[in-house]
């Protein structure tokens, strides 16, 4: 783990920010050669329509994720090169396997003024461990977390129902709101928070305007007004670059970042991020031919993922090993490698399982929201039909996409297009999360693979955890409950008006952006 740690750290270091600064000079229109300089508004751009800033409902992290870190503030933090660090607690400790205590800041306020209290997070606790709570947040504290319980002013006791290892890292994300705020007020469109910033008007397509929440206990953030511009397409994102009109802009397509290559006004990045992308699978739609293990492989060897970073991503990332964890962010089983693109064991495949005939089935791919994800559909779309496989694609805007995955398996595509797991790198069981039977947007059956996540949950010692996430991991490739693609490509253009440490897992805090 150590040593993971230190390449993790060399890749955010050296990766990140040096291919910053050896692209930095990539080509706006109309760049007039002088240094650009900040303006009074911080501008960023969101590359998803909101769907909500409830602080208990988590948060796609180019969307309301980035507005909701901005306001709230949570009991850890993820720094940049993903290391846990003090939030609202400034330290933790094991008291035995089932029990952790932290010790908290009495100095928190909220934007109002009032004091953020120890009794406040408990009652956080209580509201997301509730499973009748609308909170999505707390269904993975629920597996293993029994009770929140005040010690003192400032101290919290947390018992679990099963030993968590990686406590603290997992819990950057809930975010405490006033219970009295929370009672009177609809936390889906209303805010208030302990964060640097308040909101001050929110538009869930368009974007949020905040301004500095003059109650913050912490540093000050450089920047007294912040806009969120909500830009749902690569054209919107590139016309905005083009007049300069954002500070950073994430989610650009590799192959459109030439446009951006001698420019003075911005810094291109091209990296690697620490979640994958792939192709969800409906397994549990009555008929489907997806239930068959062999259709799942026969569609993951009739995938060109070599074909596709090539002419699209510009040699970015590589395919996945044949799992959902990636080094260097997470620990592989060394024993998985990619599925080869092997079209005519595919054809075999199939007709093993009886389509020989071939099968017809639809995919859903959220618009504007992954890079270069419809271009990369269509690639997919003509690689399969050369085994028989007719792909039928959608394109939906992100806030309909979401829903119709929380549907019921009869109402949901076949396919999804998705970046799956979690923010936090370190967490590898949670990046295991998105992909079991019983997440909220899962429409696989995997018990196997369920039932070793769940020991790996449990599990007291690393070589303990990590055997069982191997076998977990060997699990779902056997039955090929996925289709694996490749990491996510991390993609930004930044203006060299600002100074912003580049954050892969695509959180773009305002707080966290800075002056030049």
């Amino acid at each position: 783990m150590k040593d993971l740690r230190r390449t993790l750290l060399a890749v955010s270091a050296s990766v990140l920010v040096a291919l910053a600064s050896a692209c930095a000079g990539s080509a706006t229109a109309g760049d007039a050669g002088a240094a650009p300089k900040a303006g009074d508004v911080l501008r960023l751009a969101l590359s998803r329509q909101l769907t909500n800033i409830n602080p208990h409902k988590g948060g796609s992290p180019d969307s309301q994720g980035a507005v909701i870190g901005s306001i709230y503030e949570s009991l850890t933090r993820i720094s940049p090169d993903f290391k846990v660090t003090p939030g609202l607690a400034t330290a933790w400790k094991t008291v035995d396997d089932h029990t952790w205590q932290f010790t908290i800041r009495t100095d928190a306020r909220y934007s109002d003024g009032t004091a953020l209290t120890a009794d406040d997070i408990v009652w956080n606790f209580q509201q997301l461990l509730d499973p009748n709570y609308a909170g999505t947040s707390g269904a993975p504290l629920r597996k293993y977390l029994k009770s929140v319980e005040k010690t003192d002013d400032a101290t919290l006791t947390f018992r679990l129902s099963q030993p968590t290892l990686d406590l603290p890292g997992r819990l950057w994300n809930i975010y405490i709101v006033s219970p009295a705020f929370a009672k009177t007020h609809k936390l889906d469109t209303e805010a208030l928070g302990s964060g640097p910033y308040k909101l001050d008007t929110l538009d869930l397509e368009n974007g949020a305007t905040l301004s500095l929440n003059p109650s913050y206990a912490g540093t000050g953030p450089a920047f007294a007004k912040v806009k969120y511009t909500v830009l749902a397409s690569e054209a919107q994102r590139i016309a905005a670059l083009k007049t300069g009109e954002q500070d950073i802009v994430l989610n650009i397509a590799p192959l459109s970042l030439e446009q951006f290559k001698d420019s003075k006004t911005y810094t291109t990045i091209l990296g690697v991020g620490p979640q994958p992308l792939v192709l969800a699978i409906n397994e549990r739609k009555p008929g489907t031919p997806l239930a068959n293990a062999q259709v799942r492989q026969a569609l993951n060897y009739a995938t060109d993922k070599e074909s596709i970073i090539h002419g699209l991503l510009k040699d970015s990332v590589k395919p996945l090993p044949g799992q959902v964890l990636f080094e260097p962010f997470n620990r592989e089983n060394p024993n998985l490698k990619a599925y080869p693109y092997d079209p005519e064991k595919a054809k075999s495949l199939l007709a093993a399982a009886g389509f020989g005939g071939g099968i017809t089935i639809s995919l859903d791919v959220p618009a504007g929201t992954y890079v270069s994800a419809e271009n990369a559909s269509q690639a997919i779309a003509a690689q399969w039909a050369k085994v028989g496989v007719t792909l039928k694609i959608t394109t939906t805007p992100f806030p309909a996409w979401l829903q119709r995955q929380y549907g019921k398996d009869d109402q949901a595509s076949d396919l999804v297009y998705i970046m799956w797991g979690s923010q936090y790198p370190g967490d590898t069981t949670g990046n295991f999360g998105p992909f079991r039977s019983d997440h909220i947007q899962s429409h696989v059956a995997a018990p196997k693979f369920d039932a070793l996540g769940d020991k790996a949950l449990t599990a007291t010692d690393e070589a303990t955890k990590n055997q069982y996430l191997n076998e977990a991991a060997q699990v779902y490739f056997d039955e090929a409950h996925t289709i694996f693609l490749y990491p996510s490509p991390f993609t930004a253009e930044v203006s060299k008006a600002v100074t912003w440490t580049p954050k892969p897992n695509r959180y773009l805090y305002a707080q966290e952006v800075g002056r030049a």
